[in-house]
């Protein structure tokens, strides 16, 4: 959820934001403390493997020059990874134009993987989403295979809320992290306080939604 949408403002993501805030008073932070534990292990624990077969979904990330930053790299790198060692999986490439960037955040990741020697009949573009929730959306409606599992790819921050958000549209999907392992640092624990936040407020609006039956917010968030 985010402070606008289709370029107007969102007034139901700041109502919920408001909500998500009462939430975490009401309980004495402890609704965050438990949303960080879940964003913390989730980080922590997801293998970088995944199996055969599989429809990779990567994240896209805002471009730095019309190119991906580093954290954007570490996903398509462990996408060429996994593609390149197993042929009959297929990937999808996720993100719009962000920024001031000329050229969408999947185009840049095509361009990527195309030359680390992918070929262009296994990649798919989705470039009119510019958010996780978008990304998530309409990746849905691209994967053809209905058998075939879907593995989403992005950095060890980001899994839980790609997993929550997934689920909430009734998507049963893999996490595959982007790194190794989790690198335990300043900058990486803010982030994960970040997407505690995120996570939060997702779910403050998804319950909500559910409550009131509001159809609106539901059909947005799942």
């Amino acid at each position: 959820m985010l402070a606008k949408h289709n370029n107007k403002i969102d007034i139901d993501g700041y109502s919920m934001f408001a909500l998500s805030g009462l939430v975490m008073i009401a309980t004495a932070g402890i609704s965050y403390l438990f949303c960080f534990k879940k964003i913390f292990q989730t980080a922590n624990k997801t293998t970088h493997d995944c199996e055969e077969n599989v429809v990779l979904c990567v994240l896209g990330k805002k471009l730095i020059n019309n190119k991906p930053d580093n954290e954007y790299l570490l996903r398509l790198h462990r996408a060429s990874h996994i593609l390149n060692i197993d042929e009959q999986s297929q990937a999808i490439l996720l993100g719009g134009k962000t920024g001031k960037a000329n050229i969408s955040e999947a185009f840049a990741g095509k361009e990527f993987l195309l030359s680390n020697n992918i070929k262009a009949s296994r990649i798919n573009l989705e470039e009119s989403s510019i958010n996780t929730l978008e990304n998530i959306k309409n990746a849905i409606a691209l994967v053809s295979d209905k058998d075939k599992k879907i593995v989403v790819v992005t950095n060890r921050y980001h899994l839980a809320r790609v997993k929550q958000t997934s689920e909430g549209f009734g998507l049963d999907v893999v996490l595959c992290a982007a790194e190794d392992k989790l690198k335990l640092d300043f900058v990486t624990l803010f982030k994960l306080m970040i997407e505690a936040l995120h996570v939060h407020w997702y779910l403050s609006g998804h319950y909500y939604a559910h409550l009131t039956n509001n159809k609106r917010i539901i059909n947005r968030l799942g």
